[in-house]
C-alpha cells in the first residue's frame, strides 16, 4: 500500500479485506436465493459498463497515488451510503423484501463511517497534492461518478454485450 502513513495504510488493507468479505456474503447470499452456484455466478460475463468501470478503477489502482486510489472508489462507496440512507428513512424494509440485505448494509451507521473516512482521507491528502496529482484525482473522481450513474443504468437495463 502506497499510503503516506502507517495507519492510513492499515485502514486501506483492512478495508480492501472487508469489501472483499462483506460483498462477496451479499453476492453468494442473493445468488443463494436466485438458485444460483458460486460457479454459475463466476461464470456470468461482465456488463460492458461493469467491465469498462473496473478497468478504470484498477488502471487507477495501478498507477495512482493513495489519494487517486482512494477517490477512484470513492462515488460508489458515498452513493451507495447515500442511496442506502435515503431509502431506509422512514424504517428497515420488510424481511421478505428482496433488498433487505443490500439495503441494509449500505445504510448501516458502519458503512457511512466507511465513506465518511474516505471523504475526509481524500480532502486531507488534497492539501499536499501537486497540481496534477489534484487534476488526475478529479478526473478519476468525476469518471467514476459517471460509471456509478451508468452502472445504476445497466442494472436497470439489465444491459449485455450486443456483440
Amino acid at each position: 500500500m502506497r499510503a503516506p502513513d502507517s495507519e492510513s495504510a492499515l485502514r486501506l488493507t483492512k478495508l480492501a479485506e472487508e469489501t472483499m468479505v462483506v460483498e462477496r456474503s451479499l453476492h453468494e447470499g442473493y445468488g443463494s436465493q436466485w438458485n444460483m452456484t458460486a460457479k454459475e455466478m463466476s461464470s456470468m460475463p461482465m456488463a460492458p459498463t461493469n467491465y469498462a468501470y473496473t478497468r478504470h478503477m484498477l488502471s487507477v489502482a495501478h498507477t495512482g497515488s493513495v489519494a487517486e486510489v482512494t477517490v477512484v472508489a470513492l462515488p460508489c462507496a458515498w452513493i451507495y451510503c447515500v442511496v442506502g440512507q435515503h431509502l431506509l428513512k422512514h424504517g428497515p424494509p420488510k424481511k421478505d423484501h428482496p433488498y433487505r440485505d443490500w439495503l441494509m448494509l449500505y445504510a448501516s451507521p458502519e458503512f457511512a463511517e466507511v465513506q465518511q473516512w474516505m471523504r475526509k482521507k481524500v480532502d486531507q491528502w488534497a492539501k499536499t497534492a501537486g497540481k496534477e496529482e489534484k487534476r488526475r484525482m478529479e478526473q478519476s473522481f468525476v469518471i467514476s461518478s459517471r460509471y456509478e450513474w451508468m452502472f445504476w443504468e445497466m442494472a436497470w437495463n439489465e444491459e449485455k454485450w450486443p456483440v
